[in-house]
């Protein structure tokens, strides 16, 4: 039975596809939101020489 044009077996294809996307934009956001606070934490801050990579990318 299709509803509004949809058949079961599209819907359980694409919903998972869906939530799986939507999820992995997600984390790259938070990833990007975190890189804010890189080396500037009370514990494991430091001050980095000239040219070298943060301690996480």
């Amino acid at each position: 039975m299709a509803i509004l044009g949809f058949t079961r077996e599209f819907l359980l294809m694409v919903v998972p596809l869906t939530g799986y996307a939507f999820g992995s934009w997600i984390d790259r956001q938070e990833s990007l939101r975190m890189t804010r606070f890189r080396d500037k934490s009370a514990l494991y801050g430091r001050t980095l020489a000239p040219g070298e990579p943060p301690s996480w990318p």
